[in-house]
């Protein structure tokens, strides 16, 4: 079993943490068995953690935690299992104030997974604070990405998990899922043979996947509502060998070599809102 040890982020941007991402996962296959070592974290990050916790679940992979220095908080949100019952969400809500530890949503179990993710975006809410429009915006991409997770992965489970950042004043989510990507996607239901860029930048154009579905503006309205109408938020996506790196001056594809997800990772910061937010403006 191939060991893996996991480097701390340069800094606490997106793109940093999507560096530390691709870093662990490149020249690795998906699917074979790894074991993590995180013995060299001191802090960690939706985006570098989830990833890990969902790779274990899926391949039965191990991991290293013994002299980690934030083993107790690795801990406390769940890692690398998440849960998957409303009784330990809310027990776990309840203790802790910055962080929504990781969830597991069940494709089968639709009632109990909506609760959860209500559950879910209602602690969101309540992290960052009162704002006129703050809930329709914060809701929005959220329930938007966790319906993509389901319509397009072809699995029958997803990752979320988020953590506020008190002193920095943002919350960053990551919503995972290890199904069959966007690529494929295109293939399987329109017969397209399109790359990984490609399949992004159609999926970005609001050209759905679903075949009854001409338009499908769920994934670009997301990124707008985060990086545009949330002000100063940030928006990667990532499928097969490519992301997608948004904020509200930029927007680049990058291509990652020598790296391959098998499936979909959305990660989005949102800064806590200071004014009123008009999201419907963004919103197609």
């Amino acid at each position: 079993m191939k060991s893996i040890i996991v480097p701390k982020p340069k800094n606490d941007s997106l793109v940093a943490q999507l560096g530390s991402f691709y870093n662990i996962f490149k020249g690795v296959t998906f699917g074979e068995k790894l074991e993590f070592d995180l013995s060299l974290l001191n802090w960690v990050c939706p985006l570098l953690i989830l990833p890990i916790s969902a790779y274990i679940n899926e391949t039965k992979s191990g991991f290293k935690i013994d002299s980690c220095s934030i083993r107790s908080y690795l801990e406390k949100v769940s890692f690398p299992k998440g849960i998957n019952s409303i009784s330990s969400f809310q027990q776990q809500v309840q203790r802790h104030r910055t962080f929504i530890p990781i969830s597991v949503l069940n494709k089968e179990e639709k009632v109990g997974r909506e609760k959860l993710e209500a559950l879910f975006q209602e602690k969101v809410y309540k992290v960052l604070g009162n704002v006129s429009g703050a809930r329709s915006a914060l809701w929005y991409p959220m329930s938007e990405l966790i319906t993509n997770v389901f319509e397009h992965s072809k699995r029958d489970s997803g990752y979320i998990f988020a953590q506020f950042y008190p002193q920095k004043d943002y919350l960053d989510i990551c919503i995972i899922d290890c199904g069959r990507g966007f690529a494929t996607a295109y293939k399987e239901e329109k017969g397209l043979n399109l790359t990984d860029e490609q399949a992004i930048t159609e999926a970005m154009m609001g050209n759905s996947v679903k075949k009854d579905k001409e338009r499908g503006y769920g994934l670009r309205t997301s990124k707008d509502v985060v990086c545009k109408a949330l002000k100063g938020g940030g928006f990667i996506l990532i499928s097969g060998s490519c992301a997608l790196v948004a904020t509200n001056r930029s927007e680049k594809l990058v291509f990652l070599h020598d790296f391959h997800w098998q499936g979909a990772i959305v990660a989005y910061r949102i800064p806590k809102p200071t004014g009123d937010i008009d999201y419907l403006k963004y919103v197609e």
